[in-house]
């Protein structure tokens, strides 16, 4: 099942100071990084998490798991962390707001840039236009 993810990350390479042999490489996939970012980044509960991943509980929490088994393993051996790959969606099709202090998205079909609103979940005002076109 294809997971949802917000947006690839910033960085899809992680590295040390050891040259980047591949035996030197943990290779991470995007749901793992999207976990991860969703459940200790923006704070979601896992069920939250899930529901913006279009998983089930069980399977985002399988997920989790890899990611952190994979991020210790990297930490603990001093290995470099690659982000790539996947059976994932990127969310399009959108159009509402992001906030910028809680992470959090909305859809409104009637939003538009010279609409100011603040974050329904935690009343911030520095809030940004969102739209997202369809593949």
């Amino acid at each position: 099942m294809r997971r949802h993810v917000k947006q690839p990350p910033r960085d899809s390479f992680y590295f040390t100071d050891t040259a980047p042999m591949p035996e030197n490489v943990i290779t991470m996939s995007l749901a793992e990084f999207e976990a991860m970012r969703l459940k200790h980044y923006i704070n979601l509960t896992q069920k939250d998490a899930a529901n913006k991943m279009n998983v089930s509980q069980p399977t985002f929490s399988r997920v989790l798991d890899s990611a952190h088994k994979k991020v210790t393993k990297a930490l603990i051996e001093g290995k470099q962390i690659r982000v790539t790959g996947g059976n994932v969606r990127f969310k399009t099709g959108f159009k509402g707001y992001g906030c910028l202090e809680c992470d959090y998205e909305w859809q409104d079909e009637n939003a538009s840039k010279e609409k100011k609103k603040n974050c329904p979940k935690c009343g911030s005002s520095k809030v940004y236009f969102l739209i997202k076109e369809p593949l």
